[in-house]
């Protein structure tokens, strides 16, 4: 007799309620620029006082939140952010990535940065500021929207379909699609010139370069991106096309250290 029970059916499901409150205050500030005091948490995770105060208590021992300096919000700190630099293969990207964008900073006098996909979003996980005492840069641990950014086309357009497919069905709400957005020829431009370069979203004046970074198994990893800006005082001597030049240099640089084979 044999059992035609699918997979999922036969697995049991476990409640942990301490466990769940704590993810679920952890998933709640991730979204909460400001912070919210235990108050709005309560409300928010429709939760009381008694249910969440010691564990806000034990987060924050743990350096998962803090309060801010004179207030009464919580926010989240950097612990989680730099747990999942301990995982093996973003800790290797990083590693090896951090003295190649110090040196493309110091080439080019352009802040850089490196972009991995997660869940919907390009998340920056090495950035590095230019020597300039003029910078313009993104912040580590800044969320890319996937259709709006430099490094989110790179992501998408080096993806196969299937990953891609996989990629805008995870998209958030907050980084909704624009309705004017053509994706099928942003991909084919990209991919045909081996690079994005585009007018920054965020700010004027800036104009985004960007080249894919690839792994051993020639799938694309990261996206390795300079906001550039140019220099009206003359002050400046790398043009943009030299800047492209050596950012296509740094992005092989990193992808051969990977086990790229570019041949």
């Amino acid at each position: 007799m044999t059992n035609d029970k699918p997979e999922q059916s036969k697995r049991k499901t476990y409640s942990a309620p301490a466990l769940e409150k704590g993810l679920d205050i952890l998933e709640l500030l991730a979204n909460q620029a400001e912070g919210l005091n235990i108050g709005e948490i309560t409300k928010t995770l429709n939760r009381s006082v008694g249910e969440l105060f010691r564990m806000l208590v034990v987060l924050e021992q743990r350096g998962y939140v803090s309060l801010q300096p004179g207030s009464d919000r919580y926010v989240l700190t950097l612990k989680i952010f730099g747990l999942a630099h301990r995982f093996p293969p973003v800790k290797r990207l990083t590693s090896i990535a951090t003295p190649v964008l110090q040196r493309l900073s110091y080439a080019i006098e352009q802040s850089c940065h490196l972009v991995i996909y997660y869940e919907g979003k390009g998340h920056v996980v090495v950035q590095q500021d230019s020597p300039s005492t003029r910078v313009f840069s993104v912040r580590l641990g800044a969320e890319a929207p996937l259709m709006r950014t430099c490094s989110g086309h790179l992501l998408l357009a080096f993806a196969d379909q299937h990953t891609r497919e996989q990629m805008l069905s995870r998209i958030p709400a907050h980084h909704a699609n624009d309705t004017e957005f053509d994706l099928d020829k942003m991909v084919n431009k990209v991919r045909k010139q081996g690079y994005e370069s585009i007018h920054s979203a965020q700010a004027q004046g800036i104009q985004d370069i960007g080249y894919p970074v690839f792994d051993y198994q020639d799938q694309a990893v990261a996206a390795l991106v300079v906001p550039f800006f140019a220099y009206l005082d003359g002050s400046h001597q790398t043009s943009i096309d030299d800047a492209h030049k050596l950012i296509k240099q740094a992005a092989l640089e990193i992808s051969t250290a990977l086990g790229f084979d570019a041949a």
